[in-house]
């Protein structure tokens, strides 16, 4: 029978090959392959593998991923795995790594973890981060920690950051966290943080806010401070004005100011013009222009009442005040232009 010049498409393969011309069904599988659409010949490997015909999988699976679809060994050891033949479905994850691929060791040592083969699991989870994939390990450490082993957790957490993933290490410091912990939890965020990952300090800065336990929050936000957050403590002082203690919010704007936050520092001059300090919010103000943020004096709010004293028309974006004629000029370009007179 002859080969349609396309490749026929998947359908018609797989009618061929469920009818027993299995010859032209894996002839027009090829011909999709060479046409770019390799996965006619994963969808035969796949029915292959199922009536039994193992080898023939195997082979029609490699024939897929040199044609650029690798997913298909992986497919065939998903089965093999299901099927609970390990040795195999492991040999068939090794290959799909040699097409460049390692998600296949990392989703085999998931399915052994929960299927209790831990030792099994960690060896797949090795063989990933040794070829690029970092987040098996991560995984595992998540599972174990669900399950209450938290010394095999924190084992696997480390072996993750030392492979570079280290959010997988504040993952489980927000676990250990939630269960309680607080000093594990802190120390965990503490090493996330000197690999580079400072939203775990975050994090937990925000979960001690709102369980009243503010001494630790600010603590947790000045260690986010020295690791390149400056948000952090900008953060928490919302938070406390949010929840009306303007007190502490001014408090926290200035160690936030004094940590070069120009935010900080508008938000606390527009406190101090609030609370009736006009003085002390235009050294503020000036204190903030002298930063380089002029986005906030573009245009002064009517709020504002000292900024608009100070630049009545905004400033310009190297600083300068604007001028009233720039400002109207600008003013009347803004301007909608009425229907017709365009």
């Amino acid at each position: 029978m002859a080969v349609p010049p396309n490749g026929g498409d998947r359908g018609t393969t797989e009618l061929r090959e469920r009818a027993g011309d299995r010859k032209d069904a894996e002839a027009q599988a090829r011909q999709s392959a060479d046409h770019g659409n390799p996965t006619a010949l994963y969808r035969l490997a796949h029915l292959r593998e199922e009536s039994g015909d193992r080898e023939g999988a195997e082979a029609l699976a490699r024939q897929s991923a040199d044609h650029g679809y690798p997913m298909a060994l992986w497919r065939l050891a998903e089965i093999r795995e299901r099927a609970g033949d390990p040795d195999s479905a492991e040999i068939l994850a090794r290959q799909v790594v040699v097409y460049g691929s390692t998600i296949a060791p990392a989703s085999l040592a998931e399915m052994r973890e929960k299927a209790g083969d831990r030792d099994g699991a960690e060896t797949l989870a090795r063989q990933a981060a040794e070829h690029g994939n970092f987040t098996a390990m991560g995984r595992l450490a998540e599972m174990r920690e669900k399950a209450g082993d938290q010394d095999s957790a924190e084992t696997l957490a480390r072996q993750a950051a030392e492979h570079g993933n280290f959010t997988a290490m504040g993952r489980l410091a927000e676990m250990r966290e939630k269960a309680g912990d607080q000093d594990s939890a802190e120390t965990l965020a503490r090493q996330a943080a000197e690999h580079g990952d400072i939203t775990t300090l975050f994090s937990l800065m925000l979960i001690r806010e709102e369980a009243g336990d503010r001494d630790a929050a600010e603590a947790l936000a000045r260690q986010a401070v020295e690791h390149g957050s400056i948000g952090a403590l900008y953060r928490l002082a919302h938070n406390r004005e949010r929840t009306g203690d303007r007190d502490g919010a001014e408090a926290l704007y200035r160690q936030a100011a004094d940590h070069h936050d120009p935010i900080a520092l508008l938000r606390l001059a527009e406190m101090r013009e609030q609370a009736g300090d006009r003085d002390g919010a235009e050294v503020l103000y000036r204190q903030v222009v002298d930063y380089g943020n002029l986005t906030a004096f573009r245009r002064p709010t009517e709020e504002s009442k000292v900024a608009t004293r100070l630049w009545p028309h905004g400033l310009d974006p190297d600083g300068t005040p604007t001028s009233p004629w720039r400002a109207s000029v600008s003013a009347e370009r803004s301007r909608p232009v009425p229907q017709g007179m365009s």
